[in-house]
């Protein structure tokens, strides 16, 4: 078992239409995959770096468990995306190609907001947060 955001990570890195759009759409090109899951350094945080994935876990214990047991769990990850606020219109199809990749990977979003990074300046932050569906002994 891997923990969630590395898993998050992975499916996400997998998808080539979505590296491909994120690499089609930053001014800084890259020699690898800018999908993290803590804060990038200092040094990638700028708006020509954009769009990038941080995939960060969410607290909480959610279990159904029989007999004691717990027999399945729910992983929660936050997926916070940036786009620069030349890029808007991406922000759906972004949002719509990460979505898709988890979504037939047993992971659902149950939230989603956006708004002005006010730490980065042109960028505008996509938050959205997923929940999985692990089966004990899986």
């Amino acid at each position: 078992m891997s923990l969630p955001e590395i898993e998050i990570a992975d499916i996400l890195s997998a998808d080539s239409g979505l590296v491909s759009l994120m690499a089609s759409m930053r001014q800084s090109k890259l020699d690898y995959i800018p999908i993290f899951t803590e804060t990038p350094d200092d040094t990638f945080v700028k708006s020509s770096s954009a769009p990038w994935i941080r995939i960060t876990p969410i607290p909480g214990d959610d279990e159904l468990s029989a007999d004691d047991v717990r027999m399945i769990e729910y992983p929660r990850v936050e997926v916070d995306f940036w786009v620069r606020d030349e890029d808007m219109e991406s922000i759906e199809t972004l949002q719509q190609q990460i979505y898709d990749a988890l979504f037939v990977n047993g992971w659902s979003r149950y939230y989603v907001y956006r708004y002005a990074d006010p730490d980065l300046a042109g960028c505008t932050m996509v938050v959205n947060k997923f929940e999985g569906y692990k089966v004990k002994g899986d």
